[in-house]
């Protein structure tokens, strides 16, 4: 569950994953997920909230739907910062079901890291 308040004075906003279902054999797709947000006490529920990751990347996306000329649309459009709320919750959900794992560092990783002193190494 994560607590966000996008304008400080205006707007209470609570996000929780409610139900996390692991999609197999879907390409990038990985799972798909149902969360719980709650606006000052009212509570809306967005289900097919879609995780895709690979190797390199995770990434949460809110459900979309093909328009009559065949381009997929958002299906609800919501301000970043509650975006982010539901992608951190998301993510954090699927940690916790063994749907997602944290990346490893590699070795060279981890050299790279130990030999950049100043952000200058980082160019």
């Amino acid at each position: 569950m994560m607590k966000v308040n996008p304008t400080m004075d205006t707007a209470s906003i609570t996000v929780s994953a409610i139900g996390i279902t692991e999609v197999k054999n879907a390409g990038k797709l990985r799972a798909l997920a149902d969360v719980e947000v709650v606006f000052d006490g009212i509570e809306m529920i967005i289900q097919g909230v879609k995780v895709r990751a690979d190797d390199k990347s995770t990434e949460v996306s809110l459900p979309t739907y093909r328009a009559p000329d065949g381009s997929w649309k958002a299906a609800i459009i919501l301000p970043d910062e509650i975006k982010d709320a539901i992608s951190d919750t998301v993510i954090a959900a699927g940690l916790e079901a063994g749907i997602l794992r944290v990346k490893e560092e590699s070795v060279g990783d981890r050299c790279t890291m130990e030999g950049a002193k100043s952000p200058d190494h980082f160019a």
